[in-house]
C-alpha cells in the first residue's frame, strides 16, 4: 500500500494542523518583512525597530485592494458551499485564505475575512484564525464574532472586561509584543523562536489565552477530532484498514509533513490517534450513518427502491443492497444499506425483510430490482436487472452458435496473458493482466485491441512466443471482426443504462427496442456468422421482453416527454392503453370515456348524452385530464433534456399528479449500481467490508451534495 492510497484531504488536514497559527489573529501579516525607504528614517522607532503604524497602513492598503474587487452575485452563485470553503481553509488546500479586515471593534484581531485566491475576491465570510469556524459577514455588526466560543485559541467574550479601554490596551500591547517576537530585525535572531501568547489585561491581571510553553506545542481537541474524522473518511473512501496508519512508513510520512510545515516542537505521534481510536470512530460514524439513513428513508413518502448487487471479494460472495430514491428536492440518491454474505439458505425475501426492519421501510411502497426472479416474493414487487439479463442473453447466443466463438474469446484472453508473462511487450495497453475475463464486456475490450493489432500480435507470437502458434492457428480473423460487430450494440446498450448515477428506468424500453433493431438481419448481410448470431439474439430478446418489460417500464417511457410522440414505435395500442389506465388509477384521474356523474341518482341515459354533447361543443372538453393534456403538449428540447429536471419544474407546475407518479416510478433502478472494488488496492478484511462500504457510500453522497 503506497502513498497514493492516502486521501488527499487527510494530508491537507495534517498540514493544516501543524501549520495553523493558534490564538493570534493575522500573524502571517505580522511575519511579512517591513519595507522602508532608505532615505526616510522619520518613521523608524528605535525601541520597536519598526513603524508603529505600519500594521495599520498595511491593513488599510489591503482593505483598499480588497474593496475594489467585490464579488458579483453571479460569481457568488458559482462559489462552493460554505461548508466546502470552511473545509478548504481548515485543510490548508490554499484556494481560500484568511486576510485581515480593518474594523473598529477589537474582535477583528481574532477574525479574518475569506479571500478566494483564484479570483482575488473577498467573500462575505469571516473565520476565527484559531479554529477556522466560518460565519457569514452580513455587514450588520460583529454579533456572531463576539459570541464565538473558540475551543482552541481566544474568544472575545471570555476575556471581555468591564472596561473597553482596558481591553483595547491589552490587545494592542499583546499584539505588538507578538509582532516584535517575529520581527526579522530582532536582536535574538539566532536563538530559537519564542512561543507567542496573546494576553488581555483584566483588572490588572494578565490572563494567558493560549497556553504554550517554549519548545512545546499543545494540540487542541478540535484539531484532534478533525484529524480523526479525516482518517475515517480516508479509510472509507479508499478502503484502507486503520492498521495502515500505525505502520512505520506512514509515521515517516508524518515526520516529513511535520518538517515541511516548519512547526517547532512536538512529534506527530503525540497527537496522532491510535488504531483503537480510529476503529472506535469508525463504529461511531457507522452508527451515525445508519441512524441518518433510517431517519431519512422512514420519512420518504414516495417509498424506497432497493436493488441487489452480487459482489465477489477475496473468493467470497456478497449481496450488496442499495437504497435508491428521488428526494423532495428532486435529487437522485443511492446509498448502500447493507452488505450480506451469500448463504444457500438465505433467500431474497430474507435479505429484504432485514433491510425493512433495520430502516423501518414501508413494505407497500417497496420495489426491488435483482438479477433473478425469486420463487417466493412475499408480495414484494420485483423487477429484473436489465444489465444482468442482457449479459445473460449475450452469453446464451454465443454459447449456442455453431461456430465455437466463446472458445475464440477465451483463446485471445489466454494468449494475451501468456505474452505478458513472457515479458513481451504488447502493441496495446493491458493494465490488469491478472484479472479474469469472465465478463464478456471485458473480453470485448480485449477483442477490439486484437482486431486493431492482429498483424502485429501474430508477428509477436510467431517470433517470440512460438508455443502459442497452435492456439493462434485456431483463430479466424474474420470471425473476430464479426464478433466485435455483434457485441458492440450490447455494450452500448448496457453503458447507456449504467453510464450515469441517475434514474434509468425510462431508458429500458427504447434501449431494448433499439437493440432489437440492431439485431435485425439485413437482406444484404454477407457474413453467415453475423446472420446466425443476430437471428438467435432477435429470438431471445423477443422472448425475454415479456419477462423483463413490465407496465412500470412503459409508464416510465410515457413519463419521458421526449418519447410521447413516438410511443407507437415501442408500444402496441393494447400496451399503451394498459399503461394509460394504470396511470389514471394510480393518480385518481377519471378516464375521458367514463361518463360524468355516473353515480348520481338522476344520471340517466338522456342526461349523459346531453352532458357529453355539451362537452363536445367546447374547445377544451370537460373530460380532459392531466394525462390527456400532457400527451398533447409539446416542449422545447431544452426543457426535456433531463427527465427529472422536467418533472421538477415544468411538469410539477402543470401536472402535479403526474409529477408525483414520476417521482415514484423513475426512482426504480433498472440496474443495480456497481460497487467499484479493486482487491489489489483494498486492504480491508472481508469482515470489515460492510462497515467500509457503508461509510464510503455515505461520504461519497456527502461529496456529491
Amino acid at each position: 500500500m503506497g502513498i497514493n492510497a492516502v486521501n488527499a484531504g487527510l494530508l491537507g488536514q495534517l498540514s493544516a494542523i501543524v501549520s495553523s497559527q493558534i490564538g493570534l489573529a493575522g500573524l502571517e501579516d505580522a511575519k511579512k518583512e517591513q519595507k522602508f525607504d532608505p532615505m526616510d528614517c522619520s518613521t523608524y522607532d528605535p525601541m520597536n525597530g519598526m513603524n508603529s503604524g505600519s500594521l495599520e497602513s498595511a491593513t488599510s492598503i489591503s482593505d483598499v485592494l480588497g474593496s475594489s474587487h467585490q464579488p458579483t452575485p453571479e460569481m457568488l452563485s458559482q462559489m462552493p458551499s460554505k461548508a466546502a470553503i470552511q473545509d478548504d481553509i481548515r485543510c490548508g488546500n490554499g484556494r481560500f485564505q484568511l486576510v485581515r479586515k480593518r474594523g473598529r471593534s477589537e474582535v477583528w484581531n481574532l477574525f479574518g475575512q475569506v479571500m478566494d485566491t483564484v479570483t482575488g475576491q473577498r467573500l462575505p465570510y469571516v473565520a476565527c484564525y484559531a479554529c477556522k469556524v466560518l460565519y457569514t459577514d452580513t455587514g450588520g455588526g460583529t454579533g456572531n464574532m463576539t459570541r464565538h466560543r473558540c475551543p482552541i485559541g481566544v474568544s472575545y467574550r471570555s476575556t471581555h472586561g468591564s472596561s473597553t479601554e482596558t481591553i483595547e490596551a491589552g490587545l494592542q500591547s499583546s499584539f505588538e509584543s507578538s509582532v516584535s517576537a517575529v520581527n526579522p530585525n530582532s536582536s535574538n535572531r539566532g536563538e530559537p523562536r519564542s512561543q507567542l501568547s496573546l494576553t488581555i489585561t483584566d483588572s490588572g491581571q494578565s490572563l494567558p489565552l493560549v497556553s504554550q510553553t517554549s519548545g512545546e506545542v499543545l494540540i487542541g481537541d478540535v484539531d484532534r477530532d478533525l484529524l480523526t474524522d479525516s482518517i475515517v473518511k480516508c479509510c472509507a473512501l479508499d478502503l484502507i484498514d486503520p492498521q495502515l496508519f500505525a505502520g512505520r512508513g506512514f509515521r515517516n510520512l508524518l515526520e516529513r509533513i511535520w518538517q515541511l510545515a516548519r512547526r517547532v516542537g512536538g512529534t506527530p505521534g503525540e497527537f496522532f490517534p491510535d488504531t483503537q481510536s480510529i476503529k472506535s470512530a469508525l463504529q461511531t460514524h457507522l452508527r451515525f450513518c445508519t441512524d441518518d439513513l433510517k431517519n431519512e428513508l422512514s420519512r420518504t413518502s414516495q417509498g424506497v427502491r432497493l436493488s441487489l448487487e452480487s459482489l465477489s471479494y477475496y473468493g467470497k460472495e456478497y449481496r450488496v443492497v442499495h437504497g435508491c430514491r428521488i428526494g423532495p428536492d428532486w435529487k437522485w440518491r443511492s446509498n448502500i444499506l447493507g452488505v450480506f454474505k451469500s448463504r444457500e439458505n438465505e433467500s431474497l425475501p430474507d435479505i429484504v425483510n432485514i433491510v425493512i426492519h433495520n430502516y423501518e421501510l414501508d413494505r407497500n411502497l417497496l420495489r426491488v430490482t435483482c438479477s433473478s426472479m425469486p420463487k417466493d416474493t412475499q408480495n414484494i414487487k420485483v423487477f429484473l436487472d436489465v444489465k444482468v439479463k442482457l449479459k445473460e442473453v449475450l452469453q446464451r447466443v454465443l454459447a449456442s452458435c455453431t461456430i465455437p466463438v466463446l472458445a475464440m474469446l477465451n483463446a485471445i484472453d489466454s494468449m494475451t496473458k501468456a505474452i505478458i508473462e513472457s515479458d513481451v511487450r504488447l502493441p496495446f495497453e493491458y493494465p490488469n493482466s491478472s484479472s479474469s475475463c469472465d465478463d464478456l464486456l471485458d473480453v470485448y475490450r480485449l477483442l477490439i485491441e486484437w482486431n486493431e493489432h492482429y498483424s502485429a500480435i501474430e508477428e509477436i507470437i510467431r517470433s517470440k512466443c512460438q508455443g502459442l502458434v497452435p492456439m493462434l492457428a485456431n483463430l479466424n480473423a474474420n470471425h473476430l471482426r464479426d464478433l466485435e460487430l455483434f457485441i458492440d450494440p450490447f455494450k452500448e446498450t448496457i453503458e447507456s443504462l449504467t453510464s450515469e448515477d441517475a434514474p434509468n428506468l425510462q431508458k429500458v424500453l427504447p434501449e431494448w427496442f433499439a437493440l432489437m433493431h440492431e439485431c435485425h438481419i439485413a437482406d444484404d448481410e454477407p457474413s453467415p456468422l453475423l446472420r446466425e448470431l443476430k437471428q438467435k439474439a432477435s429470438e431471445l430478446l423477443e422472448i425475454e421482453k415479456a419477462t423483463v418489460i413490465t407496465v412500470e417500464h412503459r409508464i416510465a417511457a410515457i413519463l419521458n416527454p421526449r418519447l410521447i410522440r413516438k410511443l407507437n414505435m415501442i408500444c402496441t395500442e393494447a400496451e399503451r392503453n394498459q399503461a394509460f389506465e394504470r396511470i389514471r388509477a394510480v393518480c385518481g384521474i377519471r378516464s375521458p370515456k367514463e361518463p360524468l356523474s355516473r353515480g348520481s341518482s338522476f344520471d340517466g341515459e338522456p342526461h349523459r348524452k346531453r352532458r357529453m354533447f355539451l362537452s363536445s361543443l367546447e374547445d377544451d372538453p370537460v373530460g380532459d385530464d392531466e394525462l390527456e393534456c400532457y400527451l398533447r403538449s409539446q416542449y422545447p428540447a431544452a426543457q426535456t433534456r433531463d427527465v427529472v429536471t422536467f418533472w421538477s419544474t415544468v411538469g410539477q407546475s402543470q401536472f402535479p399528479s403526474l409529477a408525483s407518479l414520476a417521482r415514484r416510478t423513475l426512482s426504480i433502478p433498472a440496474t443495480a449500481p456497481k460497487t467499484m472494488l479493486d482487491e489489489k488496492l483494498a486492504s480491508v478484511s472481508p469482515d470489515q467490508l460492510h462497515t467500509f462500504l457503508m461509510l464510503r457510500s455515505m461520504f461519497a453522497s456527502e461529496r456529491d451534495d
